[in-house]
């Protein structure tokens, strides 16, 4: 894939996730079907990072003393989300906000290379999702609902530190893929307002790239965030 291409997918990504939604008919027909829209707001933890190559796939010559080891710490985020429910669908789409803290730990003797790195990031979030509600209550509120889609991610700061010899390495700046979750009412509503709990998984392109990372899904964005969801 050359760079241009690169540069411009996630834009094209981004594109094609509207146009799903507006694509079939013109946008003035489908206000026209809009039942109600609805703010939520999301405060909650986020587990995970870039996927480690822990089973050194793809690395030629490695031995049984080579090893890639990470850990993660959870860290925070934060969104604020618009629902648009229609007569038979409804859509969630905004911004959310996360941040990650990973080391990678690279003990490589046969590849004279050994050390600790250390990754520090934060993401703006876009994601895209079809809801679908179950179990309603008297109040007409769903009590579950299950939400599939995608997302896409631009990592707007970062911190890298080198203890060690360590492979040079590239850190882009955009991820996408799909994304899974759940939000779950256990109370009714009072009325406009009801509190709830959410979780996300999502798993979605490489953006950190080095020699012992060279096979497909390897540094890719991975996460499970976790919550409560205010709407």
């Amino acid at each position: 894939m050359n760079s241009t291409l690169k540069t411009f997918l996630p834009i094209i990504v981004a594109v094609m996730l509207w146009a799903g939604l507006y694509g079939c008919r013109s946008a003035g027909a489908l206000l026209k079907e809009v039942a109600s829209t609805e703010n939520s707001y999301l405060l909650g933890l986020t587990a995970g990072g870039l996927v480690e190559n822990n089973t050194l796939q793809g690395v030629d010559g490695a031995s049984e003393v080579d090893a890639i080891t990470g850990a993660t710490k959870t860290r925070f985020n934060l969104g604020i989300h618009r629902i648009i429910k229609f007569k038979t669908l409804t859509f969630e789409s905004g911004l959310d906000y996360l941040t990650f803290d990973q080391s990678i730990t690279y003990e490589l003797p046969t590849f004279a290379q050994a050390g600790q790195r250390q990754v520090r990031f934060s993401q703006l979030r876009l994601p895209l999702t079809c809801n679908i509600p179950f179990f309603k209550g008297k109040d007409g509120q769903a009590r579950l609902i299950l939400k599939a889609g995608a997302s896409l991610g631009w990592t707007i700061s970062r911190s890298v530190t080198d203890r060690g010899s360590l492979p040079d390495y590239t850190f882009a700046s955009w991820d996408y893929g799909p994304t899974l979750g759940v939000a779950c009412y256990p109370f009714p509503a009072a009325k406009h307002y009801r509190l709830g709990i959410y979780l996300v998984l999502y798993r979605g392109s490489r953006i950190y790239e080095d020699i012992f990372h060279p096979a497909e899904g390897q540094g890719g964005q991975s996460y499970m965030k976790f919550g409560i969801i205010f709407q």
